[in-house]
């Protein structure tokens, strides 16, 4: 898993967005505050609107603003609306793809870390993290290694550890 340099300006963007919701930030204040090309950040912007996580609105006094609560808007979904589906291992994606998988030992690790990971983004919004709030909510259920078959095996269908 690798959070790409796009991300990570994509959360700098929606903080500054965040931080002040009343107003409307142009993609090209917000490309110079956060060092990134306009075209690049364009492309930024872009992604999150087709997420629904922010709104775009043209013309001379236009620019972009949160379309959704801050408070709802999950790390993993801005993670996934930038990057796509947040995927572990080849085989932890949506197709099944390696012929291995049913006797392969690793293919529970890489289902159980990428639920791990899915539970923690999940768990801290946009909100948390402009206000400094972020307490972390991961189910007890990892810390119990009796439960790993509940969240880390994939026998016939690979969305179980989703």
């Amino acid at each position: 898993m690798n959070i790409s340099r796009k991300t990570d300006y994509a959360l700098r963007m929606l903080s500054m967005l965040a931080e002040d919701e009343s107003g409307l930030l142009s993609v090209r204040t917000a490309a110079e505050a956060v060092d990134v090309p306009y075209s690049f950040a364009r492309s930024i912007q872009h992604g999150l609107v087709q997420a629904g996580i922010i709104e775009s609105l043209r013309g001379v006094r236009g620019g972009m603003r949160l379309k959704a609560d801050p408070r709802d808007v999950t790390m993993r979904q801005i993670v996934e609306a930038v990057q796509g589906p947040l995927v572990m291992n080849d085989c932890t994606g949506g197709e099944c793809a390696c012929a291995r998988m049913d006797g392969c030992c690793y293919h529970p690790i890489w289902a159980g870390a990428q639920a791990l990971l899915r539970d923690y983004l999940d768990s801290v919004t946009l909100h948390d993290v402009v206000t400094h709030s972020q307490f972390p909510a991961v189910d007890l259920k990892f810390a119990d290694r009796s439960r790993f078959v509940e969240y880390a095996t994939c026998s016939g269908s690979c969305d179980r550890a989703e």
